[in-house]
């Protein structure tokens, strides 16, 4: 969005969000972050006091009419931590959904909830925004989990390993491996060069590890909000720079990658207008067939959360 004051309105008050702020002002960031909340918390109050050290980042609280103006939504609010049942938990996610866009608001809405791809359905349902504005964090962590444990099992820079997370957050990701390099090199050949060094049995650990990340529970206390927080700073200064990177993130996806219509996360470019393009990708058969049950578990979770779409299976 082509506007010199840029704005970044963050619904959700909890350890994530919290974090997401200070990351943005130690990079100072000049932009405008301001929490939309029902009463002021005491990490907002210390993050004010903080905003001495970091005066180039702008700190500032308020109610919903601060969305008219967003350039970005950051939804970090959890519509599960009180229930399972999917209805319920849509129920939420609309609630705060009516409320952003009576504002007026027009902008990108970034989602970083537990189920992220699902969640940013129902607001794209909800909203009526662009398909194009709504991006889920999606499989960004666990594709940069698996860049760095890619980068140290191979002993080089994580930088020099290029490899995606798709599908789901967390435990139904897939790992492409066929289209998976180490500078520039295919894995495979070096699986193929090199058997007794690399192999995929020795790869398993790894994505295995991925897998189990959901089982951490999802308390303030819970591991990688830290990581979670960098990952929405990058991406932030992706949109706001207008920089179009590819990232593994939650995308509306249409008759790719065997899904009819909804969100999932594989790699796009993102910049300024939010989700520019997708990145095909070829799959081989057992990838694909393991993204057929990531497709099957979203569509039927996606829409167990919509009216009159039942609602008891908390999906993936």
């Amino acid at each position: 969005m082509a506007t010199d004051h840029k704005k970044i309105a963050i619904i959700g008050t909890n350890k994530l969000s919290t974090n997401y702020a200070f990351a943005l002002m130690n990079q100072q960031q000049n932009v405008e972050v301001c929490f939309v909340a029902e009463k002021k918390a005491l990490p907002l109050k210390d993050l004010h006091y903080g905003a001495y050290f970091k005066p180039k980042t702008q700190l500032t609280t308020g109610n919903f009419t601060e969305c008219r103006n967003a350039t970005m939504i950051v939804f970090t609010h959890d519509p599960f931590v009180a229930t399972e049942d999917m209805q319920q938990a849509s129920s939420v996610v609309r609630k705060y959904v009516n409320q952003w866009m009576e504002s007026g608001f027009q902008g990108i809405c970034v989602v970083a909830t537990p189920q992220s791809e699902i969640v940013a359905h129902w607001i794209m349902k909800f909203s009526g925004l662009a398909e194009e504005k709504i991006i889920a964090l999606g499989t960004m962590l666990d594709t940069a989990y698996l860049r760095s444990e890619l980068g140290r099992h191979f002993q080089v820079n994580a930088r020099n390993a290029h490899a995606y997370m798709i599908g789901s957050t967390l435990e139904l990701g897939v790992p492409v491996w066929s289209r998976a390099y180490i500078g520039g090199r295919p894995i495979m050949s070096y699986i193929m060069e090199n058997p007794e060094r690399y192999s995929f049995e020795k790869l398993e650990p790894i994505t295995k590890q991925i897998r189990e990340l959901p089982s951490e529970a999802l308390a303030e206390d819970r591991l990688f909000d830290y990581s979670i927080a960098l990952g929405l700073v990058e991406l932030t200064t992706t949109i706001l720079h207008d920089e179009n990177i590819i990232l593994t993130v939650g995308v509306y996806v249409e008759k790719q990658f065997g899904m009819e219509a909804g969100f999932m996360s594989v790699p796009a470019i993102i910049g300024a207008t939010g989700v520019k393009s997708i990145v095909p990708l070829t799959l081989s058969d057992n990838e694909q067939k393991q993204l057929g049950v990531v497709v099957a578990s979203l569509e039927k979770a996606a829409q167990a959360g919509l009216p009159n779409e039942g609602g008891k299976t908390r999906g993936v």
